[in-house]
């Protein structure tokens, strides 16, 4: 299942796009997900809203399509992370650390990306980017995440990353900076 009928690359199977009652049942099962987490032990959480996973794909314009209230605006389109969000916060102990990894960029080439990374690559279809991600990261914040675990990347099969040392740490920053939340 996924936000949208939208395969990763056409070599892959098409997904069924997720229905209001998919996506509920989500939500449940992360709270239910977390719960089990604490009664098994452990002491921290963190959310993968990264890599082309679910939520990932419902953030990104490029693998959400969907035209009702989990797709169009940035707004809508972070509902479903948010709702996970708030749901395992509320299941989360306080006095326990709660993490959202996020990637920060589709790699698509947008100019908040080339003026972060000092590049003069054309911009291609915008995709999820870092003025997008800062915007979740306010969102998180408010509901309580502690701290946002910068990644890139993984929606696209053929993203160009410029992978290197301390590649993402700009991007852990820019969140940092302007979310004003801690980073990783």
């Amino acid at each position: 299942v996924a936000p949208s009928a939208i395969a990763f690359k056409n070599t892959y199977p098409s997904p069924r796009a997720m229905t209001s009652e998919d996506i509920q049942k989500a939500v449940n099962d992360f709270a239910q997900a977390t719960r089990r987490s604490l009664a098994a032990g452990f002491q921290v959480i963190e959310l993968h809203m990264a890599h082309g996973y679910l939520m990932h794909q419902f953030l990104s314009p490029l693998s959400n399509t969907r035209t009702d209230e989990f797709g169009g605006s940035l707004e809508n389109r972070m509902r479903f992370p948010l709702l996970v969000a708030k749901a395992v916060r509320a299941a989360w102990p306080a006095e326990l650390p709660l993490f959202a990894r996020i990637s920060a960029t589709d790699w698509t080439g947008g100019p908040d990306e080339l003026k972060l990374l000092g590049t003069k690559n054309q911009p291609a279809a915008d995709g999820w980017n870092l003025k997008d991600a800062i915007v979740l990261c306010k969102e998180l914040k408010k509901i309580g995440i502690d701290l946002i675990d910068c990644s890139t990347g993984g929606n696209l099969p053929d993203a160009k990353i410029p992978v290197g040392p301390g590649y993402q740490v700009p991007f852990a920053e820019a969140v940092r900076k302007e979310a004003g939340v801690l980073t990783g």
